[in-house]
C-alpha cells in the first residue's frame, strides 16, 4: 500500500509583489470576477496607495475556458512583473512563459513572446 499523500502536478503560484509608482499599487488579481472581469487570473489591477481605492482593473492575458471540455479552469497567475525603464510600462510574465507589456497610461496589453501568443486580452 502506498501511503504517500497525493500532490498537485501544478506548483502554487509564486508570491509576485505589488509595484508602487507615482502613488499607485499595481498587482495580480487572482479574483477578476470581483471587478467585473470574465475569467479567472490574468488580471493586473492598480489601486491608489494612499487612499486604497481600485482605480481600474486589465485583462492582460485570456485564460481559455475548459469548462465545456468539462476540466474547471482554475485561472492562470503571474509568475513575475517589473516596472520597465522609464516607468511606463510593466513587463508580466504569465505561468505558461507568455511576456506582455502593460502600457500604465493607454490601460493596454501587448504581447511580447511566449505560448500566450494566441490568447490576446481584452481592456476591461
Amino acid at each position: 500500500m502506498n501511503h504517500d499523500k497525493p500532490s498537485s502536478s501544478r506548483p502554487s503560484p509564486p508570491l509576485v509583489e505589488p509595484i508602487v509608482h507615482d502613488g499607485v499599487r499595481y498587482e495580480q488579481d487572482m479574483h477578476g470576477y470581483r471587478h467585473g472581469g470574465t475569467q479567472s487570473g490574468g488580471y493586473l489591477v492598480a489601486v491608489d496607495q494612499a487612499t486604497g481605492d481600485h482605480l481600474w482593473a486589465l485583462k492582460v492575458y485570456d485564460v481559455p475556458d475548459q469548462d465545456a471540455a468539462g476540466v474547471s479552469t482554475p485561472g492562470r497567475y503571474f509568475k513575475s512583473m517589473r516596472l520597465l525603464p522609464g516607468g511606463g510600462s510593466i513587463e508580466v510574465h504569465s505561468e505558461t512563459g507568455g511576456r506582455f507589456a502593460v502600457d500604465l497610461k493607454q490601460r493596454t496589453s501587448t504581447w511580447i513572446s511566449g505560448p500566450d501568443s494566441l490568447h490576446k486580452a481584452q481592456d476591461e
